[in-house]
Parts: structure tokens; C-alpha cells; sequence
């Protein structure tokens, strides 16, 4: 194997842990589990040190480094279970993170769209205060602090949509 290859082999199994390397060596057959169980018990004692994780990965390339070629094919064959398996648990990560946003908007939709006046009329009117006292603070204070100013104006600018365009640029957190 290609250095680059075994350095992404070490940082796979340094971010997957020592239980999950062994369980899925046990997929592949007796020799691949031999293989994996003694790859997992070396990075779990490498990484109970308090090293950063860049000399974390330097110990596992050096552990990886002497394993035999079929070692490391089996170890290979290893690494791509377990980035199927890291894209699931991604993709059931955004899947949740989708859910959590959508039910926020159909709520605020629903409060929108209320029959009852003090529901339907409260965001606007919050949007409209935090626009206010924004514009007060800016105007009447000759050296504002802009992280108030912004703290003041955050209402509004979500209610006005700022949060959506964030997140279609992929800058939101």
C-alpha cells in the first residue's frame, strides 16, 4: 500500500475506536478479525495517550507499517466497511437535522396562519420591536457596540428571512 492510503487506513480507524474496528473485522473471517482485534487492542493503547491526534495517526502508521501485505489488504477491505458505515450515520445525522428544521418551520407556519389574533400578530410584532431598539441603539449611542446592535437586531432579521439565506449559502451553524 501507498503511504497515502495507509495514512487514510490510520486516521479511519483512529476516528472509528477499537470496539467498532473489531466488530466489523469479525465480518470478514477468522484471519481479518485475528487482524483487526490485534489493530484495535494497539490503537486503543495509543490512544489513551493525551497526544494530539496528528501523532496519534503517526503511531497507528507506524503499527500499520509493520503488518504483512494481506494484513493489510484484510485491513483495507476493513476501512471500507467502516466509511459505509460512518456516510450512514452522516446521512442519518443531516436526515434528523432536516426533521428538527422542518418542524420548527411548520410550527412557526402554523403560529402565522392562526385564527387567533395575538398568535398570528406576535412574530411580527417582536420583528418589529427588535427593529425598533436596533435603530434606537445605533442612532442614540455615538460609539454603539455592534454585538449588541446585533443581538438587538437578530430578531428581526430572522423573522425577515436572514436565517434561510444563511442556510442556502451553507454558512449557517
Amino acid at each position: 500500500m501507498d503511504p497515502f492510503t495507509i495514512f487514510g487506513l490510520a486516521k479511519t480507524l483512529l476516528s472509528a475506536g477499537p470496539t467498532l474496528i473489531k466488530t466489523v473485522g469479525g465480518m470478514f473471517g477468522d484471519s481479518a478479525s485475528e487482524t483487526a482485534v490485534r489493530m484495535a487492542n494497539k490503537i486503543e493503547q495509543i490512544d489513551k495517550s493525551i497526544a494530539p491526534f496528528e501523532v496519534k495517526q503517526k503511531h497507528v502508521v507506524n503499527e500499520l507499517n509493520k503488518l504483512s501485505p494481506q494484513e493489510l489488504e484484510r485491513m483495507g477491505k476493513v476501512q471500507v466497511e467502516l466509511a459505509k458505515i460512518e456516510a450512514e450515520r452522516q446521512a442519518r445525522q443531516l436526515e434528523h437535522e432536516e426533521t428538527i428544521f422542518e418542524s420548527g418551520q411548520q410550527t412557526i407556519r402554523a403560529g402565522d396562519k392562526s385564527s387567533h389574533w395575538f398568535v398570528a400578530l406576535t412574530r411580527p410584532l417582536l420583528a418589529l420591536i427588535s427593529a425598533c431598539s436596533a435603530s434606537y441603539y445605533v442612532i442614540s449611542n455615538p460609539k454603539p457596540d455592534m454585538v449588541i446592535a446585533g443581538f438587538l437586531i437578530g430578531l428581526a432579521a430572522t423573522y425577515m428571512g436572514s436565517r434561510y439565506k444563511e442556510k442556502t449559502m451553507g454558512i449557517a451553524s
